[in-house]
């Protein structure tokens, strides 16, 4: 069964993405912004039979997308995100600056 699962990826740079690149993400329902880090972080949303199927095609897509390697990764269901009052993957209470 596939599943729906949110993404938040950082990567080993802090250079933001260009239109272009944010919009090789289109088809993932892209969220791009700057880690508590300085890291730029994209976050997804991917369909998948696993969890780990999940996390690899986030890593994949991300590097692919920014041209850099993938730092971290946190992965959780779409319905776990929604229990969990709407947060995604990547929220933290320090301030994110998002593109």
């Amino acid at each position: 069964m596939r599943v729906t699962y949110n993404a938040a990826v950082e990567v080993a740079t802090k250079k933001p993405l260009d239109v272009e690149q944010v919009s090789e993400l289109r088809e993932y329902d892209p969220e791009v912004g700057t880690s508590p880090r300085g890291w730029l972080e994209v976050r997804i949303s991917v369909t998948a039979t696993s969890l780990a199927n999940a996390c690899a095609t986030a890593l994949a897509v991300a590097s692919a997308a920014t041209g850099a390697e993938a730092i971290a990764c946190e992965v959780m269901t779409e319905h776990e995100s929604r229990d969990r009052g709407g947060s995604v993957p990547g929220q933290r209470d320090a301030p994110v600056a998002w593109a």
